[in-house]
């Protein structure tokens, strides 16, 4: 397979001031898996468009210089040409789903091909073997959840067989065991198959451990090229610029007389490195010493009861979605809900909003029945923030958008106005409010959305996967300002995602959700202490709180949230008289 060279590309999309990519010039070897990291606006999602042939193609602007596929230049193939040796999986798999079915839409591509029957069906087939979708082949695509989606997405790119796969943000709809599903997908693509994988990705600490280097842009340059474990050497840089640094990189720079400068990607690299030291034993003394507490299996509220499940079940026809939910959430908690794509998260929210009613049971705010289809009533009060927040965006401007929400608002004139300058500089787009929402990027376009609803300051915010798409310096920026406002309003927040950092950082609580069933109700650090209930949830804890259990051989009844509280632990235990 060839190698990529991009040869001095700038790009400037049409209408923008200024360019986005500045001047880059890369080669990526055949066979390489590289991973294209940065904070959102950075430039990433255009360099994959470049790659994968959609500019100038698709995408009308300015580009001057030229992307290779080895001889060929990409730059000036039409799409048909490109997306031959290309393959382009999006961030939203809405952009590029198009059929009623499963089966149609993977076929779709081979069939434009004219390839034989025989040969259609066999890429079919093991496209969704390789995604685990076999048993969705007769699926509608409307029913699917959105991570279920991402795979179609992914298998039908697949079934066109590329040279080079192109991937912008394709686990950030999945659940964290799909995530590691679908990275294996790619690995073995990459080494079976010589394929060459370039993968635009927020998850660093779940990505790193995959790939064979690490390009870090910013304001349209690259500004890291490394390997892996010699990527984070300047780590000042990333942290100034709001991108995640994988825990274990954290932990080996703060424990260099255990790591000895080497760099543990994993959890596995970092458990070889502690296990047998007196770390070790400080934790299983903190381990032994929590024996003596209750372990904390339910949660129930403490304060006024705002929403709560009576007894609920949902159904689709004849799938059961959820079965026999009896939950109350407390005003000012924030209550996240974990489980496996397609487990029922976003029914559970979407019925307290009175999208749709309950096959059975009642749901109440404030003692008052939610009633479905009164929408407008129960949004005096909730706020929902939608998975795809593209769809809740129409006004021509940022600003607008804002000042929009505040039309439902009681807030005064001067009120409002000081609002609005706030969410601004909240969502950090202060300089883009005059800006078309959908000349954002991906990550701006979605704190836009928050920041919409934001306004009209209800006292309950259901939120779909508020951080998808979000570096980690937007996303905690954003996170920290909602913990601000519910300790100041008293507001409450229910929270679906797959974001198991951000449930350590901020949740109060967390409900795992598994084929329509509450299976776990606690606080976070009990939750995350059982690793082996959560696996089979498809729920993998933040790495730090992996390693913690580990260590602990599975007797801590809480663990470690973080790499700062993690390494607190390691003190000395003092032994009380």
């Amino acid at each position: 397979m060839p190698d990529i060279r991009i040869q001095n590309v700038t790009f400037t999309y049409a209408g923008s001031a200024g360019p986005v990519l500045r001047s880059i010039n890369l080669t990526i070897p055949e066979g390489e898996f590289v991973l294209l990291a940065g904070p959102s606006g950075c430039g990433k999602s255009t360099l994959a468009l470049a790659v994968a042939g959609l500019i100038p193609s698709r995408i009308t602007g300015r580009l001057r210089g030229s992307v290779y596929l080895g001889e060929q230049n990409v730059s000036k193939m039409e799409i048909q040409q490109s997306s031959q040796q290309i393959g382009m999986v999006f961030q939203s798999p809405e952009e590029q789903l198009i059929h009623l079915d499963v089966d149609a839409e993977v076929a779709f591509g081979p069939e434009n091909l004219s390839l034989p029957r025989a040969e259609i069906e066999q890429r079919v087939a093991s496209s969704l073997a390789y995604t685990g979708m076999e048993q969705f082949r007769k699926q509608e695509i409307y029913a699917l959840s959105g991570g279920q989606k991402q795979r179609i997405a992914i298998a039908a790119t697949l079934a066109m067989q590329p040279k080079v796969l192109v991937l912008d943000e394709p686990t950030s709809d999945l659940d964290p065991l799909g995530t590691q599903e679908v990275l294996s997908v790619l690995r073995r693509l990459n080494k079976e198959y010589g394929m060459t994988i370039v993968l635009v990705e927020h998850k660093i600490d779940e990505i790193i451990p995959w790939v064979d280097r690490v390009l870090l842009m910013d304001e349209g340059s690259i500004v890291v090229d490394a390997p892996p474990r010699k990527a984070f050497d300047d780590i000042q840089r990333w942290q100034t610029l709001g991108v995640s640094i994988p825990q274990m990189v954290q932990l080996a720079q703060a424990l260099p007389d255990i790591f000895q400068g080497e760099m543990p990607l994993s959890v596995e690299e970092a458990y070889s490195a502690l296990q047998g030291s007196h770390y070790e034993q400080i934790l299983l003394q903190h381990a032994t010493m929590q024996q003596a507490e209750p372990d904390i299996t339910s949660l129930p509220g403490t304060q006024e009861s705002l929403l709560s499940w009576n007894k609920v079940h949902l159904a689709y026809g004849a799938k059961q979605v959820l079965k026999d939910i009896n939950v109350t959430v407390s005003a000012g908690e924030w209550v996240a809900i974990i489980g496996p794509n397609g487990s029922g998260k976003t029914s559970l929210a979407t019925l307290a909003m009175g999208f749709q009613a309950p096959t059975s049971g009642t749901l109440e705010y404030k003692g008052l029945k939610v009633r479905a289809g009164r929408v407008s009533y129960q949004s005096r009060h909730i706020a929902y923030l939608f998975q795809a927040a593209d769809m809740m965006l129409f006004s021509p401007t940022v600003e607008q958008e804002l000042l929009f929400g505040s039309k439902q608002s009681k807030a005064r004139k001067q009120q409002t106005e000081q609002i609005v300058e706030k969410i601004l500089e909240t969502i950090d787009l202060g300089t883009y409010r005059t800006t078309n929402p959908f000349n954002l990027s991906f990550g701006q376009r979605k704190r836009l959305a928050i920041g919409a609803l934001l306004v009209r300051r209800p006292e309950l915010l259901l939120l779909d996967e508020p951080t998808t798409g979000q570096d980690e310096g937007h996303a905690r920026a954003f996170l920290q300002f909602l913990q601000q406002l519910r300790e100041r309003e008293h507001m409450t927040y229910t929270m679906i995602t797959h974001d198991m950092r951000a449930v350590a950082l901020y949740a109060s609580r967390v409900l795992v959700l598994n084929d329509g069933h509450i299976v776990m109700d606690g606080p976070p650090a009990t939750v995350f202490a059982h690793p082996d209930v959560l696996a089979a949830s498809s729920i993998i804890p933040p790495p730090i709180a992996q390693l913690h259990a580990r260590l602990c051989q599975g007797n801590a009844n809480r663990v470690a949230l973080h790499v700062d509280e993690f390494l607190r632990l390691l003190q000395p235990v003092e032994v009380r008289s």
